[in-house]
């Protein structure tokens, strides 16, 4: 009986050890393949726009050796797990690889569909040009500033975004000048000059040189920009649909001290 034992012990021993020699041979053989170069080639051209010299490729193929055996022994190492930086960018490949499967590229009638759908999204804003002198509310009063327009030898106030603007959204004017001054610029349809507008720092003597009415574009002049707005938008639907899914198999528990039930 302990005979039988024994040879029975010696079999799994060497079975475990042959499988361990092929794995291990596996786990240390690396195979630098046609494509690999290839690639590596194609990044070198695009960073350097030239084709590598023979010894540049020997360089940029030892690199990759260098690179491929030190991610493994970090995975031997179990380095990757914890890893935030990792877990983020494994999570990015996973979204790119899902959204990728999941949508194709539309025809011009979906679309034309999509664009009618969404036309608020690509109307081209209302802009204007206008120049301005300012006037600080901590040191000047309205009646000095319509004094103004009667005495131009009166001084104004330095004003550290410019006296110039061009080409200016009604969205950039607010953010620059405020809500109010914003909306007295944005009520305008024709050319004015002289005009006082109070904004969050004053007041400025406006003069409008040009308005460009907001306006819808034709499909054909920004098919292009559609086509890359639609494809993140459905990217963005794959995704948010495959990851609920997803979760709806995952047994997930919050700590209690920061349950929102």
């Amino acid at each position: 009986m302990p005979k039988k034992i024994l040879i029975f012990l010696s079999i799994a021993l060497f079975l475990y050890l042959f499988d361990w020699f092929l794995n291990s041979d596996d786990e240390n053989m690396i195979y630098v393949s046609d494509n690999d170069i290839d690639f590596l080639v194609s990044t070198w051209n695009d960073q350097m726009q030239r084709p590598p010299n023979e010894e540049e490729l020997k360089t940029i193929i030892e690199n990759f050796i260098q690179n491929e055996v030190l991610y493994r022994e970090a995975l031997k190492l179990n380095l990757d797990r914890g890893d935030i930086i990792v877990k983020r960018r494994l999570v990015q490949k996973l979204g790119f690889l899902k959204q990728e499967e999941g949508v194709k590229i539309p025809n011009d009638k979906e679309l034309k569909e999509y664009f009618n759908e969404n036309k608020v999204e690509f109307r081209i804003p209302k802009r204007l040009s206008f120049n301005h002198i300012f006037f600080s509310k901590e040191s000047r009063s309205l009646e000095e500033v319509r004094q103004y327009l009667v005495n131009k030898n009166i001084k104004s106030d330095p004003f550290l975004l410019g006296r110039n603007f061009s080409d200016k959204t009604i969205r950039q004017i607010q953010r620059d000048f405020g809500d109010k001054f914003a909306a007295s610029l944005d009520q305008l349809t024709t050319l004015k000059n002289d005009l006082i507008i109070e904004s969050i720092y004053g007041w400025h003597i406006v003069n409008v040189s040009n308005i460009e009415n907001s306006y819808l574009p034709e499909f054909n002049s920004i098919r292009d920009k559609l086509l890359d707005t639609y494809l993140l938008v459905k990217k963005d639907e794959v995704l948010k649909k495959y990851t609920e899914e997803l979760i709806k198999s995952y047994d997930v528990s919050l700590s209690k001290k920061y349950s929102f039930e």
